[in-house]
C-alpha cells in the first residue's frame, strides 16, 4: 500500500478498509471451523455469523483513520465492546481494526495527543466491557480481553510514532539535500555570471579606449596618404603600436579576471611559451609530468594572445585537478598542431592509492571547470573533459590558430 498507494490518502484508506474487511469476513469463520475440528469450544453457526458481521463493521471507521484518527480509534474501541457482547462468555475475539486505528493515531498525531487518544480508547473499552460482562458473569474473560487490547493499542501506537519519526527525518534529509543542491547551483550560476559580467565590462572598456583611438588614427592616415605619405606612414605605425598595446591589455585582462596576483607590477599573463616553467613547478610539488609535442615543429605557434593564455590556464587547471583528485598519478601533457587548430591535452592515470573516481570527479566539478569552459568558448575553442577507459581523467582543449608560415610569406612579400 505504501509503494502503490493512490495519489489521494482517502482512496488509500478506502482500499485498506476494503481489504481488512474482506480478510476479516474470510479468516474469522475459517478460524472458528478449525477450532471446531480440533474439539475446542467455539460459537455456533449463528453466533459466528453475528460475530463476523460485527468485526466487519468494526473495520469501517478505518475509512477516516488519517483524516479523523481520534474518532476512528474511539469508534473502533466502542465497536470492540459490541464484539465482546457478540462473543460467547468464554471466547475472546479481537480483529485487526484496533491495531490499525492505534497505529494511525501514533503516526498522525503528536506524542501527547496520541497518548491521550489511546488512554481514552482504553477507558471506553474497559467501561463498556464491564457493562456488558458483569450481567453475564464473564467479567474475567472481558478483563483479559481489555488487557490484551491495552497491549495492542500501546504497541501499535508506539510503532506508528516510530514510523512517523523516521518519515519526518527522511523528509528533512531530502529537503536538506535539495537545498544544498540548489545552493550549489546558485553559487555556480553567480560565479559564472560574475565572471561574464567582469569580462564584458573589461572588454568594453578596452574596446572603447583602444579601438576608438585606432579608428581616429586610421581616418587621419587615410587623409594623408596622397598629401603627405611620410605622415601617413607614421600614422600607420602608431596604429600598429596601438594594436599591440590592445593585445597586451587583453592579456592583462584575463590575468586580472582569473588570477589577480599575476597582474602585479604589470607583469604579462604567461602563455605556452613559458609552459616549461609551470611544469617545473608541478614537478617540484611532486607531480610526475611528461610533456609530448606531436605534429610539426612549432605546433603551438600562431595562437592569438587570448588563446595562448587560455591554453596555459587550461594546463594549469588540469594539473591542479590531477594533483587534488589523483595525487601521485602520472600526468601526460600533449601539445599538437592539427590543421588550423592547436590541441592541448592533459591526461592523468588512476591514482595509485585511494582517491576520487571518475564519478567523484564529475560530482566535485565546480567553478574551475566552468571557468575553463568560459575561457575556451570566449576564443572560439572547444573543451572536452571526462574519464578515460583506463579509469583516469582527461582534459582536451582545441583552440583556433593562425597559419604562421603563410603570414610570414605574406610579410616577406610586402
Amino acid at each position: 500500500m505504501t509503494t502503490t498507494r493512490p495519489a489521494r490518502p482517502a482512496a488509500a484508506d478506502a482500499l485498506l478498509t476494503a481489504a481488512v474487511a474482506a480478510l476479516t469476513a474470510v479468516v474469522l469463520p475459517a478460524v472458528v471451523l478449525l477450532g471446531a475440528a480440533s474439539g475446542e469450544t467455539v460459537p455456533g453457526t449463528g453466533a459466528t455469523a453475528v460475530l463476523t458481521a460485527v468485526c466487519v463493521v468494526q473495520c469501517l471507521p478505518l475509512l477516516v483513520r488519517r483524516s479523523r484518527p481520534v474518532a476512528c480509534l474511539l469508534l473502533v474501541a466502542l465497536l470492540q465492546v459490541a464484539v465482546v457482547a457478540a462473543s460467547p462468555d468464554d471466547v475472546g475475539a479481537r480483529g485487526a481494526a484496533p491495531l490499525l486505528a492505534a497505529y494511525a493515531v501514533g503516526s498522525v498525531l503528536p506524542d501527547r495527543s496520541a497518548a491521550r487518544a489511546v488512554l481514552a480508547a482504553l477507558v471506553l473499552e474497559l467501561v463498556g466491557t464491564l457493562a456488558v460482562t458483569v450481567p453475564t458473569g464473564g467479567v474475567v474473560t472481558g478483563l483479559v480481553g481489555v488487557v490484551g487490547g491495552a497491549v495492542t493499542y500501546i504497541a501499535a501506537a508506539l510503532v506508528g510514532a516510530h514510523v512517523a519519526t523516521r518519515r519526518r527525518y527522511a523528509e528533512l534529509e531530502r529537503r536538506r539535500a535539495e537545498e544544498a543542491v540548489a545552493a550549489q547551483e546558485d553559487r555556480v550560476r553567480s560565479a559564472v555570471a560574475e565572471v561574464r559580467a567582469g569580462m564584458a565590462r573589461e572588454l568594453h572598456d578596452i574596446a572603447a579606449h583602444h579601438l576608438s583611438a585606432m579608428v581616429v588614427q586610421a581616418t587621419a592616415a587615410s587623409r594623408l596618404v596622397e598629401r603627405d605619405p611620410a605622415a601617413a606612414r607614421e600614422g600607420l605605425l602608431a596604429i600598429r603600436a596601438q594594436g599591440r598595446r590592445t593585445l597586451e591589455d587583453l592579456r592583462m585582462l584575463v590575468g586580472v579576471l582569473r588570477d589577480p596576483d599575476s597582474a602585479e607590477d604589470g607583469a604579462p599573463v604567461p602563455g605556452l611559451g613559458v609552459l616549461d616553467g609551470l611544469l617545473e613547478q608541478a614537478r617540484a610539488l611532486g607531480d610526475d609530468v611528461v610533456v609530448l609535442r606531436t605534429g610539426s615543429v612549432g605546433a603551438t605557434a600562431g595562437l592569438a594572445p587570448l588563446a595562448d593564455v587560455t591554453a596555459y590556464r587550461a594546463v594549469q587547471e588540469a594539473l591542479s585537478n590531477a594533483r587534488q583528485h589523483a595525487p601521485g598519478a602520472p600526468v601526460v601533457v600533449d601539445l599538437a598542431r592539427v590543421d588550423d587548430r592547436v590541441v592541448v591535452s592533459v591526461e592523468n592515470e588512476r591514482a595509485p592509492g585511494p582517491g576520487a573516481s571518475a564519478s567523484g570527479r564529475r560530482a566535485g566539478a565546480g567553478v574551475g571547470l566552468l571557468g575553463m569552459r568560459e575561457r575556451v568558448q570566449l576564443v572560439g575553442g572547444r573543451l572536452d573533459v571526462g574519464p578515460t577507459p583506463a579509469g583516469g581523467w582527461r582534459v582536451r582543449v582545441e583552440l583556433p590558430a593562425e597559419d604562421v608560415e603563410q603570414d610570414a610569406r605574406q610579410e616577406g612579400e610586402r
